[in-house]
């Protein structure tokens, strides 16, 4: 197909194509008798008018701007429709036809029609108001209520982009020329259906979650920008696959046993550690660690938590005493995007119900002594709300800041789950 060009052509040679494309003829019906013709005409039109042509034949062209005329016209989909007309959809088909719009006008297709103008008495209800109404009765071997619904496949599955990701699934499987396939799946990886379609592919998860949690992202080498932008990229597509779309969420969730026992080329660690891992392991020898890495990986894990079963593995490995590291771990200005990510994180999937997290699970544990948590020399997961009420204070003169709502929440939750103190004591809030 010819590419969509602009035209800028005469005013008289539109008028030939206008011609030509409606049908007009000398026989065509006058103007409604008494209509004035100032409001019913359009605007004059200046000596060149803008035209959108998908083939190289003239005739085929249209006016980018809408012209208007008395009768109903097609309205393309990539013209620009100026306000005030009259416009009607055919919800069928989706076509849109628009005219110029005028006041009073009545269809003629109604006119001669009765109108009903009888009115309809509703009865009360007998039973009082307050009154418990019985629930509906489900019927037997009904079918299990689904709230997600179904994902529609795209209008044409086979077109040049349907192509380009069935391609680009191909290749980062194979591992060939990899960073062209990634840049592809992480743009269409926001769409519901393709999110999905990645996630149901086991051996294209699994290539993301090597790439994305890759020890050597944590090392310093030659191919060090290399690694960082593979794994950049591999980690947004995770997230973008999982957000807002919980088919693609439960796909991961069939592979999850199966993936995170895996390890990647180059990786001692299991992918169900490496992927929760945050800062760089014991055994790292050229400790490095990427902030805006970093906190790519936070959303896409934040993503990954919506999961049920995800997030009770992810608690059940010290998933949260990771989360700390980062919290807390360093006051580098450059680390506060990550470690807003990371209080966010907790937030949306642990504290805030508003946000759809999923209460009582966490926190749980007993938590040390103040006096204990200030002498530690290590962060450690008795220390959560000690070390979440020295982050409030760092940030107490920041009005609105995100780490008072954290110690806030953690201690409504702390209480509601009854958490305790190491000593026996309650928790004093």
């Amino acid at each position: 197909m010819a590419k969509l060009r602009m035209r800028s052509l005469p005013l008289a040679l539109l008028a030939l194509i206008g011609i030509a494309a409606s049908g007009v003829t000398a026989s065509s019906p006058s103007p409604r008798e008494g209509a004035p013709a100032a409001s019913h005409s359009p605007s004059p039109p200046s000596d060149e008018v803008e035209l959108i042509c998908h083939t190289d034949n003239p005739a085929e062209c249209y006016p980018k701007v809408f012209v208007a005329t008395d009768e109903f016209q097609v309205v393309h989909e990539d013209q620009d429709l100026p306000k005030g007309l009259h416009v009607r959809l055919d919800v069928q088909t989706g076509r849109k036809m628009a005219k110029i719009n005028i006041p009073d006008e009545v269809n003629p297709a109604l006119e001669g029609l009765p109108v009903d103008k009888a009115m309809v008495i509703v009865e009360p209800n007998e039973a009082e108001e307050g009154d418990p109404q019985p629930p509906p009765k489900i019927p037997a071997n009904a079918p299990g209520y689904e709230p997600v619904g179904k994902i529609k496949e795209p209008k044409n599955p086979n077109s040049e982009e349907g192509g380009a990701f069935y391609r680009s699934l191909s290749v980062l499987k194979k591992g060939l020329n990899i960073d062209e396939a990634l840049e592809m799946l992480e743009d269409i990886s926001h769409d519901i259906y393709y999110g999905l379609k990645i996630a149901e592919d086991y051996d294209t998860m699994r290539q993301l979650f090597c790439l994305a949690n890759t020890p050597a992202i944590f090392e310093d080498t030659d191919d060090t920008v290399t690694v960082l932008s593979r794994a950049r990229v591999a980690a947004l597509t995770i997230g973008s696959a999982v957000q807002n779309n919980p088919k693609a969420l439960d796909e991961i969730e069939k592979h999850w046993v199966k993936l995170q026992s895996e390890k990647c080329p180059g990786s001692e660690e299991t992918l169900g550690t490496a992927t929760f891992r945050l800062v760089p392991p014991p055994s790292s020898v050229a400790k490095k660690n990427d902030p805006s890495l970093a906190k790519v990986r936070i959303s896409a894990i934040s993503g990954l938590l919506k999961n049920d079963a995800i997030r009770k593995e992810f608690l059940a490995n010290g998933g949260m005493e990771l989360l700390l590291e980062v919290l807390v771990g360093t006051e580098d200005p450059d680390w506060e995007p990550a470690q807003k990510k990371v209080g966010f994180l907790i937030l949306d999937n642990f504290l805030d119900e508003d946000m759809g997290a999923a209460l009582g699970e966490w926190p749980r544990e007993g938590q040390a002594k103040d006096a204990e948590c200030a002498s530690k020399s290590v962060i450690h997961k008795d220390c959560w709300d000690w070390h979440a009420q020295q982050l409030a204070k760092r940030f107490k003169s920041e009005k609105g800041h995100w780490s008072a709502d954290l110690l806030k929440k953690l201690k409504e939750q702390r209480k509601a789950n009854g958490a305790v103190k190491r000593k026996g004591r309650k928790e004093e809030l």
